[in-house]
């Protein structure tokens, strides 16, 4: 597999987007090297692209500045403390919905608020340090939050894969945002 790290591929073009679209071949490629290691350098990548580290590094600064990819650092919540996680699924007043997601969003142990098909409008994922700091979590502050009808709660007992790489689909159809502005060069 280290052979596989340094050798270089076939030269991409530098611009093969169409108008309509966010990203492309060379984009995902960029990605996908960031998944594996979002510290990896312009140089390497470029290097195992075939394309020029100005390419890459404005390439990244795009996608940074179009929302495509964020960076950031994300703590490992082991290791900060945060030992435990449970995932709990909220039943809410029909008209408070954006409230108590605003509501659940300031809420430090909450680490995920999306709405949600099912038995349930909202779900969250939350860590915590102890079965006490969920039960404060469940009984005083998602008890005094307006709007909220019902929760339903799983521990996580263990995780077996937590990662944020994931495959994007080879040919985009439209921006994420709205329509996509045709763009030149890299």
């Amino acid at each position: 597999m280290a052979s596989d790290v340094m050798s270089p591929k076939p030269r991409l073009r530098a611009s093969s987007r169409q108008a309509n679209q966010p990203y492309d071949e060379l984009d995902r490629q960029i990605i996908g090297l960031l998944q594996q290691d979002g510290r990896r350098p312009n140089t390497e990548i470029a290097h195992q692209l075939g394309v020029t580290e100005t390419t890459v590094r404005k390439r990244i600064g795009r996608l940074v500045s179009e929302n495509l990819i964020k960076v950031v650092a994300v703590p490992s919540p082991e290791v900060v403390g945060m030992t435990m996680s449970a995932i709990v699924g909220i039943t809410v007043d029909m008209n408070a919905h954006r409230d108590v997601a605003a509501a659940l969003e300031a809420l430090p142990q909450t680490r995920y608020v999306g709405y949600s098909t099912g038995p349930y409008d909202l779900i969250i994922e939350v860590f915590f340090r102890s079965h006490e700091e969920l039960l404060d979590l469940l009984s005083k502050k998602l008890a005094r939050i307006p709007g909220i009808i019902k929760t339903d709660t799983s521990v996580i007992l263990k995780v077996t894969k937590f990662a944020y790489e994931w495959e994007i689909p080879e040919e985009s159809t439209g921006s994420l945002g709205g329509e996509a502005a045709p763009r030149p060069g890299p």
